[in-house]
């Protein structure tokens, strides 16, 4: 395994309804309560933005590096929860490329966005989740 980055984003409560996630001076505000979706994008929904834009990263990146005219980009991402327990079980998405060039030259910029998407990846094969609880006061 090579070497890699490390990401840092800090999520803190501001209210009742609503977090603020932070990393190198840009914000998101995510919806905390459970059910109300006038905060912001909840958890899942933010995973699924996630996706979205790893997808569009990389096909913008690979679009220029293989001389690909790709004018417009879109991901439209569904998601099943399962209640018990709680988690995702199936995420489906469908990119939309707006260009003119031949549909195998996009087939390939397609498999070439997933096969780099670290989120795409991360997502596909799991990972290893490790946590801790700190009291402060």
């Amino acid at each position: 395994m090579g070497a890699g980055n490390t990401y840092h984003v800090t999520v803190e409560r501001q209210d009742g309804v609503r977090a603020r996630a932070s990393s190198r001076g840009h914000t998101l505000t995510l919806g905390i309560r459970r059910g109300d979706p006038t905060a912001g994008l909840n958890a899942t929904e933010t995973l699924m933005a996630s996706l979205g834009a790893c997808l569009i990263t990389n096909i913008t990146s690979l679009a220029d590096r293989m001389h690909l005219q790709v004018d417009g980009v879109r991901v439209e991402i569904d998601a099943d929860r399962r209640d018990e327990p709680p988690g995702i079980v199936q995420i489906r998405y469908c990119l939309l490329l707006e260009s003119s060039e031949p549909p195998d030259r996009l087939e390939k910029l397609h498999r070439l966005a997933v096969k780099w998407g670290t989120v795409v990846n991360t997502l596909l094969s799991g990972l290893a989740l490790q946590g801790e609880m700190v009291q402060s006061r």
